[in-house]
């Protein structure tokens, strides 16, 4: 198959599942046929295909751990290439702990998507929106997106069985749009920096042949050498890491977490070539005062998920009452059996509350309809014209038919009113058009 990455250099390389997405595009192919036909017998080769080859929906191919090698050493032999390892995080599996490396979901910039579209480029996602320490695009300084704008789905699985690269994987819609109707957050510098960083570190795995990068240990222990006077602790108080981690760290025990590096380029004015590959610290001048960063601790996922889940159902309650349990549960991708089961009392609260402003919003709707029926059929009386029940449905804002029981008795009661209460059924009937009497 003939197709080319998006970008074959820089930090903005094209992440795998895009490129797969992409070559289901190419073939006028669903994906889910696409993977099932191609991708899944070279997956199993040499061994038993499942007899439901469902769809895989995190992002773990593209990341450092076995499931990216397989697909690699699979879309490499469907595309007739051996450089796609650029495509994910495999080239930093010496260097970057696993754990909390990718999203497991999709995050994406509108303003990208609508740049690519509208100067006719290859429209795609980078692999920098796939890492979690990147929050912000590093080109248009906005929050990435997590959730789409017209369905509300969060945490969007990588792959569908119908989707295209920058749709959503539910509605199918498109999510780019342009920078001028975004709403520019106040993004602190760190965020900023953040994502540039990791942009510039990964142009320096986007190659062709196999990337050049140091082991973690190294990499700790130059930092620490250099910066630090050789001390962990002084290190640990700078980065807001734990002293003991950094001894880890240094001994090659495990490899340190991306934040790290992002915190020493941050303090020190290192840059990402300077600490993953020369460790040629000569130019840079002393570490940045006024550094101060708060010490992570590992949380598991069942706890952020419910900490997410009650920060969503908080602010819901703190709103006008618009969202509902099922919003909450489509934006976290998760079902609305689950919200009741984790958090019973506040998806009461708010089922509530949202109860009363759909009734409100409801009885707008009545009224406003209600308006509109007496004004059409006061200016059809000034006209000695007689409208029918479908008509004055339709030049309303309704379908004309199969409308609402209420709808026809706000009609009835506004011919009452303005023609005279003498109006039978029969003459009501006549006064309707050939179709609806039918």
């Amino acid at each position: 198959m003939d197709i080319q990455m998006a970008s074959d250099a820089g930090g903005r390389g094209e992440q795998l599942s895009s490129l797969a997405l992409r070559c289901a595009e190419r073939l006028s192919l669903p994906f889910r046929d696409f993977y099932r036909e191609l991708v899944a017998p070279v997956l199993y080769e040499g061994r038993t295909l499942p007899k439901v080859k469902g769809l895989p929906v995190s992002g773990a191919i593209d990341g450092t751990l076995e499931a990216a090698g397989i697909w690699v050493r699979a879309m490499n032999r469907l595309l007739i290439r051996t450089d796609l390892q650029r495509t994910t995080m495999l080239a930093w599996r010496q260097t970057l702990a696993p754990r909390g490396l990718v999203r497991t979901y999709r995050a994406w910039c509108p303003a990208c998507l609508h740049d690519f579209a509208e100067s006719g480029e290859t429209v795609y996602e980078p692999l920098v929106w796939r890492v979690v320490e990147v929050v912000v695009c590093p080109v248009h300084t906005v929050w990435l997106e997590t959730e789409c704008p017209h369905c509300g789905r969060g945490k969007q699985p990588s792959f569908a069985a119908f989707t295209r690269v920058g749709c959503c994987r539910r509605c199918g819609k498109w999510l780019g749009r342009a920078v001028a109707k975004l709403t520019r957050a106040s993004n602190s510098e760190f965020d900023v920096f953040s994502a540039r960083t990791i942009e510039s570190a990964l142009a320096l795995s986007n190659v062709e042949g196999s990337a050049e990068l140091v082991t973690s240990d190294v990499a700790v222990r130059a930092i620490r050498d250099v910066f630090y006077e050789g001390s962990s602790a002084q290190m640990g108080r700078a980065l807001g890491v734990l002293p003991s981690q950094i001894v880890h760290f240094a001994a090659g025990t495990f490899p340190a977490p991306l934040h790290l590096f992002v915190r020493a380029c941050y303090a020190t004015g290192a840059t990402t070539k300077q600490i993953f590959q020369t460790n040629d610290f000569s130019d840079v001048a002393r570490v940045r005062d006024g550094c101060e960063f708060e010490i992570r601790r590992s949380v598991p996922k069942r706890v952020q998920m419910s900490n997410a889940l009650v920060k969503k159902l908080t602010e819901a309650l703190a709103g006008d009452g618009s969202t509902s349990v099922m919003d909450i549960a489509d934006s976290l991708n998760i079902t609305s059996t689950t919200v009741w089961r984790r958090e019973r009392e506040l998806a009461s609260r708010l089922a509530l509350f949202h109860a009363g402003y759909a009734a409100q919003k409801m009885q707008r709707l009545k009224d406003q309809y209600q308006c509109e029926v007496i004004a059409f059929v006061k200016a059809c009386q000034a006209q000695r014209i007689s409208p029918g029940r479908r008509l004055i449905d339709e030049s309303c804002g309704g379908i004309g038919r199969f409308s609402r029981e209420w709808k026809w008795s706000v009609i009835k009661q506004a011919k009452a009113a303005i023609f005279g209460v003498g109006r039978d059924l029969a003459q009501e009937a006549s006064e309707s058009s050939p179709e609806e009497t039918t």
